[in-house]
């Protein structure tokens, strides 16, 4: 059976799914960012596996993170028929937004302020 252009060309997500994954690994890689800013200005690492990440491979831990994330909306694309990963998607995306958020209190009013 041949594949009609149109075929070839439908997005098989949606739109909301696609935009969730996009926002997770974003905010997953300011995470990164900003955790390399807080540790570079004397602050510390809370998450025990990322803390252990930062032990093993040191500065470059953000490969790391951000290739496990990756990993995970991969497979959380692949079962994203079922309701089930959608929320755990969205609930992920709101931790990671209340994690930058934290973040970027620290950075501006914290004891990390200048």
């Amino acid at each position: 059976m041949k594949a009609s252009r149109e075929d070839l060309h439908q997005f098989e997500y949606g739109v909301g799914l696609a935009s969730l994954v996009i926002l997770v690994a974003g905010l997953n890689i300011l995470d990164a960012i900003f955790t390399q800013v807080i540790l570079a200005t004397g602050g510390a690492e809370c998450n025990p596996v990322v803390r252990a990440a930062i032990d093993i491979y040191g500065d470059r831990f953000w490969i790391w993170k951000i290739a496990a994330v990756s990993s995970l909306l991969i497979l959380m694309c692949l079962y994203s028929r079922l309701r089930l990963f959608r929320v755990i998607l969205a609930g992920t995306a709101l931790l990671f937004a209340g994690v930058i958020s934290y973040q970027l209190h620290l950075l501006a009013n914290g004891p990390l302020a200048r």
